[in-house]
């Protein structure tokens, strides 16, 4: 069995649902996609592939740093939830 952790990050459980309902997300998620829209309209065929490239690395790099932050603020949370029981 998966450590608890691991399911809720992987959406395995949820807690709540709140997470992406903020509009100021949703209008930053249209920027960058009408944005890279554009670029893909003005690259070429050998830019667009590194412009791709960038993007799918950018894009596990949030992955990443994304999970770190989840795991650390959970980690903390936890710490400070055994404080106040004791």
């Amino acid at each position: 069995m998966k450590p608890t952790i691991e399911q809720l990050w992987n959406g395995s459980i949820e807690p709540c649902d709140i997470c992406g309902n903020d509009q100021k997300f949703t209008e930053l998620a249209c920027l960058m996609e009408r944005n890279r829209n554009d670029l893909n309209e003005q690259l070429s065929k050998a830019q667009k592939e590194t412009f791709e490239k960038y993007i799918d690395c950018a894009e596990e790099y949030q992955y990443l740093l994304t999970a770190q932050a989840f795991s650390e603020g959970f980690s903390l949370a936890s710490k400070l939830w055994a404080e106040a029981l004791s």
